[in-house]
């Protein structure tokens, strides 16, 4: 549902199938010179889902939780294990989708390149849900979506939720979002090991070796195997 009138709040819940915030993002990119994206959960689907539009902003900045529920405080190297965990997860999901996970190569090289930066925080647990939208534009300016959607496929798609459009408080929302990204670990070059481990093109000879070991862990040889093998090996013992 998206609703403006007056005063009223612009409203974005997905329960319109015409106007979800994928939607709303992918009309923003069309616009905007950068993304910043708050998010308890992050997966890579949501980025897979705005393949076309985000490529056409000059950056975006990712800041993440470890989707942890303890309330202690996390060690740097637990909040990155668990985000690269995370992210394990969400790709091999979207691999049952997408067997060749088209448009994941891109997302690798913007990674890469620093166009798509990724923090996670990890003193306490991070539960929010912002994207603050830069236009390029100066009559049209910043803007933000604040409310529960996590940047996954589901919070941009499919579940019911409650996101509300901000102006006026844009720039006290920036200043939240710059001193939480300062005190967040970079979390990077983690996320960009586990994507390219998880995409990356394997040799035939490297699909051809997992076959074999797949197949004989799940196989027990017998005596007769055994003699087979070593007559291929020693044919001139059966002379």
């Amino acid at each position: 549902m998206a609703k403006k009138s007056g005063n009223e709040l612009f409203i974005v819940d997905n329960s319109d199938d015409d106007w979800k915030v994928l939607n709303y993002l992918s009309e923003w990119a069309d616009i905007s010179s950068r993304f910043d994206i708050a998010t308890g959960y992050f997966e890579i689907g949501a980025l897979l889902a705005l393949d076309g539009k985000w490529q056409k902003l000059d950056q975006i900045r990712i800041l993440m939780g470890d989707e942890v529920t303890k309330r202690t405080h996390r060690a740097l190297s637990e909040g990155l294990a668990r985000v690269g965990q995370l992210l394990d997860d969400s790709i091999e999901r979207e691999k049952q989708k997408n067997d060749f996970l088209t448009g994941v190569d891109q997302i690798v090289q913007a990674i890469a390149s620093g166009k798509i930066q990724c923090r996670v925080y990890v003193k306490k647990k991070f539960h929010a849900k912002a994207y603050i939208t830069h236009s390029k534009l100066t009559v049209v300016g910043s803007s933000a979506l604040v409310g529960s959607s996590n940047f996954t496929y589901p919070g941009l798609t499919g579940n019911v939720e409650l996101n509300v459009q901000l102006r006026r408080e844009v720039e006290d929302l920036q200043q939240w979002f710059d001193a939480h990204w300062d005190e967040a670990e970079d979390a990077t070059a983690e996320v960009l090991k586990v994507m390219e481990r998880q995409t990356r093109n394997y040799l035939p000879f490297e699909v051809y070796a997992k076959s074999l070991q797949a197949y004989f862990n799940n196989y027990e040889e017998t005596a007769g195997d055994w003699e087979r093998h070593q007559s291929r090996m020693y044919p001139i013992l059966d002379q």
